[in-house]
């Protein structure tokens, strides 16, 4: 499913540097995201602009999910669809993905869940662009239906060697990166 370019949301760079003035200097990329809900399932697109110099791991072959993904170039969405745990979920410019239920960050993950994720990636290198485009079924994960219980944060990780840019929908700006901080999910823009 394409999603219109109006529906799209800019994601600001977070880190290096909590110095915003500093931070617009070191930004390199444009990376924007959308979401539709349509029933159960959930479609969340990724545009990358001004992206000339992936950072992939090619050598991670083979069905996800790839631990160590987001050690190259990835995007990201945490979802949240209740009071508890929450779901993370990757997918790099070579189409690898990777999915985990975080139960209590860093100390309780279930590794071996899997939702049946979708995951599709188009990379027009000559056009400096990588969209990539996830569908969730939320059912999967527990939703009961009730569009409020749906909230998260969308991510994007990229560049090679230091400093990495880390962009996020709903992060302050952080010296040292932490996607997860759960109590900065909010609700989905168009959801």
């Amino acid at each position: 499913m394409k999603i219109a370019t109006d529906r799209f949301t800019r994601l600001p760079l977070v880190s290096p540097t909590a110095d915003a003035a500093k931070a617009a200097k070191l930004s390199t990329h444009d990376v924007r995201v959308a979401f539709v809900l349509n029933g159960n399932m959930l479609h969340a697109q990724f545009r990358v602009a001004l992206y000339y110099r992936p950072n992939t791991l090619p050598d991670l072959k083979g069905q996800g999910p790839h631990w160590g993904l987001w050690e190259g170039d990835v995007v990201e969405l945490f979802l949240r669809v209740g009071d508890s745990h929450y779901f993370e979920f990757q997918v790099s410019p070579l189409g690898q993905d990777f999915e985990l239920k975080v139960i209590e960050p860093r100390t309780n993950v279930d590794r071996e869940f899997r939702s049946g994720m979708l995951a599709k990636t188009e990379h027009r290198a000559w056009a400096g662009e990588w969209d990539t485009s996830m569908e969730i079924d939320l059912s999967r994960l527990g939703w009961q239906g009730d569009r409020s219980t749906i909230t998260g944060n969308a991510f994007a990780i990229l560049g090679k060697g230091e400093p990495r840019m880390h962009y996020s929908l709903n992060l302050p700006p952080q010296e040292k990166p932490d996607f997860h901080l759960p109590e900065h999910f909010k609700k989905l823009p168009g959801i």
